[in-house]
């Protein structure tokens, strides 16, 4: 942002070589629109709350602060914080409560069968007996089977 702050009155093209091409070409819009819209940063904020919410409570209720001043685009302060989210490994507890916050989108329709496979990929996380890559897996397939399209363009199963 530095560089681009020296060079953006100039008429020149700007190439980024990145791993993760379309999330970080999002940032770049984002980040270097002239006028940024908090509701682009919402928006944003609702592909990758889950996957902070996993990592770190602290950050997760610090990006929900930030974003609640309707009147400032405080969009590099958000990405820092998302990134420094992203850099943390979950712990056991944290991964069950985004993975509880997940199924709540399902957990009413769910058959009894899927309800008890929840409660027992759950509690397997609890005893370490399991990673959260299984419970991940299963979470997948009901936001598919029940046509969850807001969760499935989460970004809490990419990661």
């Amino acid at each position: 942002m530095k560089y681009y702050d020296e060079v953006k009155d100039l008429d020149i093209d700007i190439m980024l070589e990145v791993k993760d091409k379309n999330l970080s070409a999002v940032k770049c819009v984002l980040a270097t629109v002239k006028k940024g819209e908090i509701k682009n940063l919402e928006q944003e904020w609702s592909r990758y709350k889950y996957v902070v919410l996993e990592r770190s409570q602290d950050i997760y209720q610090s990006i929900r602060s930030l974003l609640k001043d309707k009147s400032d685009y405080p969009v590099i302060q958000f990405y820092r914080l998302i990134e420094a989210a992203i850099d943390l490994e979950p712990s056991n507890n944290s991964a069950l409560n985004a993975a509880s916050h997940v199924w709540g989108y399902v957990k009413n329709e769910a058959t009894d069968k899927e309800k008890t496979k929840f409660k027992y990929l759950s509690e397997a996380i609890t005893s370490e007996e399991a990673k959260i890559e299984k419970l991940k897996v299963f979470l997948r397939q009901m936001m598919e089977k029940y046509s969850q399209y807001y969760m499935l363009q989460s970004l809490y199963f990419e990661f």
